[in-house]
Protein backbone atom coordinates (compact mmCIF):
# COMPACT_ATOMS: atom_id res chain seq x y z
CA UNK A 1 0.00 0.00 0.00
CA UNK A 2 1.29 3.28 -0.63
CA UNK A 3 2.44 5.60 1.87
CA UNK A 4 -0.34 8.55 2.51
CA UNK A 5 0.95 12.12 1.86
CA UNK A 6 0.26 14.25 4.69
CA UNK A 7 -0.63 18.00 3.96
CA UNK A 8 1.71 20.04 5.57
CA UNK A 9 0.47 21.75 8.91
CA UNK A 10 -1.20 24.78 7.91
CA UNK A 11 0.71 28.35 10.00
CA UNK A 12 -1.31 30.82 11.44
CA UNK A 13 -1.53 34.09 8.98
CA UNK A 14 1.67 36.52 10.10
CA UNK A 15 -0.15 39.41 11.52
CA UNK A 16 1.02 42.69 10.40
CA UNK A 17 1.14 45.90 12.89
CA UNK A 18 1.33 49.42 12.79
CA UNK A 19 1.11 52.39 14.98
CA UNK A 20 2.02 55.70 15.84
CA UNK A 21 4.80 55.84 18.54
CA UNK A 22 5.53 59.30 20.73
CA UNK A 23 8.96 59.76 21.93
CA UNK A 24 8.88 62.27 25.15
CA UNK A 25 11.22 63.41 28.00
CA UNK A 26 13.51 66.05 28.76
CA UNK A 27 16.12 67.74 26.78
CA UNK A 28 19.62 65.58 26.16
CA UNK A 29 18.05 61.86 27.18
CA UNK A 30 19.02 60.50 24.01
CA UNK A 31 15.71 60.31 21.90
CA UNK A 32 16.60 61.51 18.85
CA UNK A 33 19.70 59.18 19.29
CA UNK A 34 17.05 55.95 19.92
CA UNK A 35 15.60 57.30 16.75
CA UNK A 36 18.67 57.30 14.68
CA UNK A 37 19.70 54.19 16.13
CA UNK A 38 15.71 52.40 15.11
CA UNK A 39 15.86 53.48 11.78
CA UNK A 40 19.60 53.03 11.22
CA UNK A 41 19.84 56.09 9.28
CA UNK A 42 20.25 60.04 10.68
CA UNK A 43 16.66 61.81 10.25
CA UNK A 44 16.97 64.09 13.61
CA UNK A 45 20.07 65.88 14.69
CA UNK A 46 21.65 65.52 17.65
CA UNK A 47 23.87 68.10 20.09
CA UNK A 48 24.09 68.74 23.92
CA UNK A 49 21.96 71.61 23.72
CA UNK A 50 18.40 72.23 24.40
CA UNK A 51 15.90 73.30 21.62
CA UNK A 52 17.64 71.27 19.13
CA UNK A 53 14.74 69.62 18.70
CA UNK A 54 12.20 71.92 17.56
CA UNK A 55 9.34 70.03 15.90
CA UNK A 56 7.84 67.48 16.27
CA UNK A 57 8.53 64.99 13.56
CA UNK A 58 8.38 61.15 12.01
CA UNK A 59 10.75 58.58 11.85
CA UNK A 60 9.37 55.08 9.54
CA UNK A 61 10.62 51.89 10.72
CA UNK A 62 9.56 49.13 8.68
CA UNK A 63 10.14 45.56 10.42
CA UNK A 64 9.85 42.42 8.55
CA UNK A 65 7.69 39.29 9.46
CA UNK A 66 9.99 35.80 10.07
CA UNK A 67 11.12 33.12 12.57
CA UNK A 68 7.52 33.34 13.67
CA UNK A 69 7.40 37.03 14.34
CA UNK A 70 4.64 39.70 12.48
CA UNK A 71 6.18 42.37 10.49
CA UNK A 72 5.15 45.52 10.98
CA UNK A 73 5.47 49.75 10.35
CA UNK A 74 5.99 51.61 13.73
CA UNK A 75 5.77 55.38 13.15
CA UNK A 76 7.40 57.18 15.80
CA UNK A 77 7.16 60.87 16.57
CA UNK A 78 10.16 62.39 18.08
CA UNK A 79 9.47 65.78 19.91
CA UNK A 80 11.40 68.78 21.73
CA UNK A 81 13.02 68.09 24.93
CA UNK A 82 10.52 69.19 27.60
CA UNK A 83 11.77 71.91 29.62
CA UNK A 84 10.66 75.51 31.30
CA UNK A 85 10.98 77.38 28.15
CA UNK A 86 9.91 81.06 27.64
CA UNK A 87 8.06 83.00 25.46
CA UNK A 88 7.03 82.51 22.03
CA UNK A 89 9.71 79.47 21.09
CA UNK A 90 9.33 77.82 24.18
CA UNK A 91 5.21 78.04 23.87
CA UNK A 92 6.34 76.38 20.33
CA UNK A 93 8.13 73.46 21.68
CA UNK A 94 5.76 72.85 24.08
CA UNK A 95 2.81 72.65 21.64
CA UNK A 96 4.72 70.23 19.61
CA UNK A 97 4.97 67.79 22.33
CA UNK A 98 1.63 67.87 22.75
CA UNK A 99 1.01 67.53 19.06
CA UNK A 100 3.36 64.85 19.26
CA UNK A 101 1.77 62.83 21.94
CA UNK A 102 -2.11 63.24 19.73
CA UNK A 103 -3.58 60.04 18.31
CA UNK A 104 -0.37 57.69 19.27
CA UNK A 105 -0.67 54.54 20.15
CA UNK A 106 2.18 53.80 22.47
CA UNK A 107 3.86 56.78 24.47
CA UNK A 108 8.30 55.76 25.24
CA UNK A 109 9.27 58.17 28.04
CA UNK A 110 12.89 58.37 27.97
CA UNK A 111 14.91 58.70 31.24
CA UNK A 112 18.63 58.99 31.64
CA UNK A 113 19.76 56.99 34.07
CA UNK A 114 23.05 58.75 34.38
CA UNK A 115 21.46 61.52 36.08
CA UNK A 116 18.76 62.18 38.86
CA UNK A 117 15.32 62.37 38.71
CA UNK A 118 13.96 66.16 38.08
CA UNK A 119 12.01 68.78 37.78
CA UNK A 120 11.98 68.74 33.63
CA UNK A 121 11.52 64.57 33.96
CA UNK A 122 8.55 65.43 36.27
CA UNK A 123 7.10 68.26 32.88
CA UNK A 124 7.64 65.32 31.24
CA UNK A 125 5.53 63.03 33.32
CA UNK A 126 2.44 65.19 33.59
CA UNK A 127 2.04 65.69 29.76
CA UNK A 128 2.18 62.08 29.62
CA UNK A 129 -0.30 62.29 32.21
CA UNK A 130 -2.43 65.31 30.84
CA UNK A 131 -2.44 63.83 27.44
CA UNK A 132 -4.61 61.01 28.65
CA UNK A 133 -2.60 58.57 28.61
CA UNK A 134 -4.07 55.21 29.87
CA UNK A 135 -2.64 52.19 30.03
CA UNK A 136 -5.55 50.49 28.52
CA UNK A 137 -6.01 53.00 26.08
CA UNK A 138 -3.04 54.14 24.87
CA UNK A 139 -0.30 52.50 27.06
CA UNK A 140 3.37 54.28 27.72
CA UNK A 141 6.82 52.31 28.17
CA UNK A 142 9.60 53.72 30.59
CA UNK A 143 13.02 53.88 28.31
CA UNK A 144 15.65 53.99 31.17
CA UNK A 145 18.76 54.59 28.65
CA UNK A 146 22.40 55.70 28.81
CA UNK A 147 22.64 52.14 30.80
CA UNK A 148 26.22 52.33 29.10
CA UNK A 149 26.72 54.82 31.68
CA UNK A 150 25.79 53.13 34.70
CA UNK A 151 28.63 51.76 36.64
CA UNK A 152 26.33 49.25 38.42
CA UNK A 153 23.35 47.77 36.95
CA UNK A 154 21.98 46.92 40.27
CA UNK A 155 21.23 50.88 40.33
CA UNK A 156 18.26 49.85 37.82
CA UNK A 157 16.29 47.86 40.06
CA UNK A 158 16.00 51.05 42.62
CA UNK A 159 15.38 53.46 39.64
CA UNK A 160 12.58 51.58 38.38
CA UNK A 161 10.94 51.18 41.64
CA UNK A 162 10.99 54.61 42.49
CA UNK A 163 9.32 54.99 38.44
CA UNK A 164 6.24 52.54 39.62
CA UNK A 165 5.55 55.16 42.32
CA UNK A 166 5.23 58.25 39.77
CA UNK A 167 3.36 56.00 36.96
CA UNK A 168 1.79 53.02 35.96
CA UNK A 169 4.15 52.21 32.73
CA UNK A 170 2.33 48.93 30.62
CA UNK A 171 6.99 48.42 30.21
CA UNK A 172 10.30 49.81 31.67
CA UNK A 173 13.22 48.95 28.98
CA UNK A 174 16.81 49.31 29.96
CA UNK A 175 18.40 50.23 27.14
CA UNK A 176 21.80 52.05 25.47
CA UNK A 177 20.53 54.15 22.37
CA UNK A 178 24.31 54.65 21.89
CA UNK A 179 25.01 51.41 21.51
CA UNK A 180 22.08 49.82 20.57
CA UNK A 181 21.65 47.49 23.82
CA UNK A 182 18.25 46.41 24.34
CA UNK A 183 16.60 48.31 21.42
CA UNK A 184 15.81 45.14 19.99
CA UNK A 185 13.66 43.98 22.79
CA UNK A 186 11.99 47.40 22.65
CA UNK A 187 10.63 47.09 19.10
CA UNK A 188 9.64 43.70 20.07
CA UNK A 189 7.78 45.26 22.33
CA UNK A 190 6.56 47.86 20.62
CA UNK A 191 4.99 45.35 18.02
CA UNK A 192 3.39 43.25 20.80
CA UNK A 193 1.48 46.32 21.53
CA UNK A 194 0.27 47.71 18.15
CA UNK A 195 -2.87 46.77 16.55
CA UNK A 196 -2.93 44.74 13.43
CA UNK A 197 -3.65 47.29 10.51
CA UNK A 198 -1.99 49.01 7.14
CA UNK A 199 1.29 50.09 6.08
CA UNK A 200 1.19 54.40 6.88
CA UNK A 201 4.26 54.92 4.52
CA UNK A 202 5.42 53.37 1.31
CA UNK A 203 8.18 50.41 2.66
CA UNK A 204 10.79 52.96 1.27
CA UNK A 205 9.80 55.44 3.15
CA UNK A 206 12.21 56.59 6.56
CA UNK A 207 10.64 60.24 7.45
CA UNK A 208 7.93 62.50 6.67
CA UNK A 209 10.27 65.35 6.62
CA UNK A 210 10.48 67.14 3.20
CA UNK A 211 14.08 67.77 1.96
CA UNK A 212 14.34 71.33 2.52
CA UNK A 213 14.26 71.06 6.24
CA UNK A 214 16.65 68.16 6.15
CA UNK A 215 19.32 70.49 4.74
CA UNK A 216 18.34 72.89 6.92
CA UNK A 217 18.70 70.87 10.04
CA UNK A 218 22.34 69.57 8.75
CA UNK A 219 23.72 72.45 8.42
CA UNK A 220 21.89 74.15 11.60
CA UNK A 221 23.65 71.16 13.38
CA UNK A 222 26.84 71.61 11.83
CA UNK A 223 26.63 75.31 13.02
CA UNK A 224 25.89 74.12 17.15
CA UNK A 225 28.97 71.83 16.90
CA UNK A 226 30.58 75.30 15.82
CA UNK A 227 29.12 77.71 18.12
CA UNK A 228 28.89 75.03 21.29
CA UNK A 229 28.16 77.12 24.25
CA UNK A 230 28.03 80.70 22.50
CA UNK A 231 24.50 80.58 21.43
CA UNK A 232 22.93 77.49 20.17
CA UNK A 233 19.18 78.77 20.90
CA UNK A 234 19.19 81.91 18.38
CA UNK A 235 20.34 80.00 15.60
CA UNK A 236 18.25 79.34 12.67
CA UNK A 237 19.04 77.88 9.08
CA UNK A 238 16.23 78.12 6.19
CA UNK A 239 17.21 77.25 2.73
CA UNK A 240 17.19 79.59 -0.05
CA UNK A 241 17.52 77.42 -2.63
CA UNK A 242 18.01 74.27 -4.13
CA UNK A 243 18.71 73.40 -7.74
CA UNK A 244 19.21 69.39 -8.53
CA UNK A 245 21.22 68.45 -11.58
CA UNK A 246 22.24 65.00 -12.17
CA UNK A 247 26.07 64.88 -10.46
CA UNK A 248 25.57 68.35 -8.58
CA UNK A 249 23.19 69.88 -6.25
CA UNK A 250 23.47 73.79 -5.63
CA UNK A 251 22.58 74.90 -2.07
CA UNK A 252 22.24 78.53 -1.02
CA UNK A 253 21.15 78.46 2.88
CA UNK A 254 20.88 81.24 5.40
CA UNK A 255 22.23 81.03 9.16
CA UNK A 256 20.27 83.45 10.92
CA UNK A 257 21.62 84.80 14.66
CA UNK A 258 19.47 87.61 16.68
CA UNK A 259 21.79 90.38 17.51
CA UNK A 260 24.31 91.92 15.41
CA UNK A 261 27.20 90.89 17.88
CA UNK A 262 25.95 87.21 17.48
CA UNK A 263 27.04 87.19 13.63
CA UNK A 264 30.98 87.49 14.00
CA UNK A 265 30.80 84.05 16.27
CA UNK A 266 29.51 82.62 13.27
CA UNK A 267 31.49 84.23 10.87
CA UNK A 268 34.61 83.11 12.59
CA UNK A 269 38.23 85.08 12.13
CA UNK A 270 38.55 85.81 8.59
CA UNK A 271 35.20 83.64 7.55
CA UNK A 272 37.07 80.15 8.96
CA UNK A 273 34.28 79.73 10.93
CA UNK A 274 31.24 79.69 8.61
CA UNK A 275 33.50 77.80 6.23
CA UNK A 276 34.11 75.32 8.52
CA UNK A 277 30.45 74.75 8.69
CA UNK A 278 29.75 74.15 5.51
CA UNK A 279 32.76 71.69 5.06
CA UNK A 280 31.34 69.91 7.85
CA UNK A 281 27.66 70.06 6.55
CA UNK A 282 28.62 69.97 3.25
CA UNK A 283 29.89 65.82 3.74
CA UNK A 284 26.38 64.88 5.50
CA UNK A 285 24.98 66.68 2.94
CA UNK A 286 26.47 65.02 0.07
CA UNK A 287 25.34 61.33 1.72
CA UNK A 288 21.75 62.51 2.00
CA UNK A 289 21.68 63.85 -1.95
CA UNK A 290 23.89 61.35 -3.19
CA UNK A 291 25.86 63.50 -5.11
CA UNK A 292 28.06 66.24 -5.15
CA UNK A 293 27.06 69.44 -3.04
CA UNK A 294 28.08 72.90 -3.90
CA UNK A 295 26.91 75.03 -0.56
CA UNK A 296 26.50 78.71 -0.62
CA UNK A 297 26.22 80.01 3.29
CA UNK A 298 25.76 83.77 4.75
CA UNK A 299 24.85 85.20 8.20
CA UNK A 300 21.62 87.33 8.76
CA UNK A 301 20.74 89.00 11.62
CA UNK A 302 16.96 88.93 12.18
CA UNK A 303 16.22 90.48 15.71
CA UNK A 304 14.76 88.72 18.03
CA UNK A 305 13.38 85.86 15.82
CA UNK A 306 12.42 83.82 19.32
CA UNK A 307 10.01 85.93 19.37
CA UNK A 308 8.65 86.55 16.08
CA UNK A 309 5.57 83.90 15.80
CA UNK A 310 5.67 84.06 12.29
CA UNK A 311 9.06 83.70 11.63
CA UNK A 312 9.23 80.34 13.82
CA UNK A 313 6.33 78.89 12.44
CA UNK A 314 7.82 79.56 8.82
CA UNK A 315 10.77 77.33 10.49
CA UNK A 316 8.53 74.26 10.41
CA UNK A 317 8.44 72.20 7.21
CA UNK A 318 5.06 71.81 7.64
CA UNK A 319 4.08 75.30 6.77
CA UNK A 320 6.71 75.68 3.31
CA UNK A 321 4.67 77.06 0.90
Amino acid sequence: MAPTLKSPPTLPPQVFHSGFVAIVGRPNVGKSTLLNRVLGSKIAIVSPHPQTTRTHLCGIANLESGAGKSGGQIVFVDTPGVHAGRGVMGRELLRHVRAGLEGRDLALLVSDVSRAYGREDQMALDLLRDSGAAPAAAPAFLLLNKIDLLPDKRRLLELMSAWRQRYEFAEMIPLSARTGEGVPILLDAILARLPSGPAYFPAGQITDQSQNFQISEIIREAALRRVRQELPHALAVRVESLEELPRLARIAAAIYVERDSQKPIVLGRRGEGIRQIGIEARQELEMLLHRQVYLALHVLVREAWREDRRFVAELDWRNEG
